[in-house]
């Protein structure tokens, strides 16, 4: 195995685990906090998701995608805290999950039924386009750096 090749899968597993940690993160986080067990979270985030390539793809601004999504994100979450996670502080941990559990199947059917079954496609803006050349002559996508780098400047301010 080549030390290019090894770099290359080495950080991508960073990028992977960064990931997973920030999604990761807030469920801890929703628990910790609420005392709630939310399995939707990660509905959430894909809702952010889908409203981002949405917005972008409609404006050609990833900026203004990025603030779309992360409001449309907000304000559905705050629609589901009042219409259905305020019922359920006070009941047992299994009526959480399996009201929560309900509502990844709702999100799941709503996001195909809006957007269809096709996964949305969305370039990366062009100021995080291009490679970076790491050690090694390992050229590494700008993009995935900036993940990684997103996810250590989240996981320091959580931990102050």
């Amino acid at each position: 195995m080549s030390v290019t090749l090894l770099i290359e899968q080495l950080l991508n597993g960073v990028q992977l685990g960064t990931m997973l940690f920030l999604m990761a993160s807030g469920l801890t986080l929703v628990f910790g906090v609420m005392g709630l067990i939310n399995l939707a979270h990660g509905s959430f985030y894909m809702v952010g998701a889908y409203a981002t390539a949405a917005v972008t793809a409609s404006t050609g601004s990833f900026l203004i995608g990025l603030g779309a999504g992360m409001a449309a994100a907000a304000m559905v979450g705050a629609l589901v805290e009042l219409l259905v996670i305020r019922r359920l502080y006070h009941r047992p941990h299994l009526d959480q999950v399996l009201a929560t559990f309900a509502l990844i199947l709702i999100f799941s059917e709503g996001t195909r039924w809006i957007f269809g079954s096709s996964p949305l496609r969305l370039s990366p803006p062009s100021w995080l386009t291009g490679f970076v050349t790491l050690p090694g002559d390992t050229r590494y996508p700008i993009y995935r750096l900036m993940l990684i780098g997103v996810g250590i400047v989240i996981s320091i301010a959580l931990y102050f």
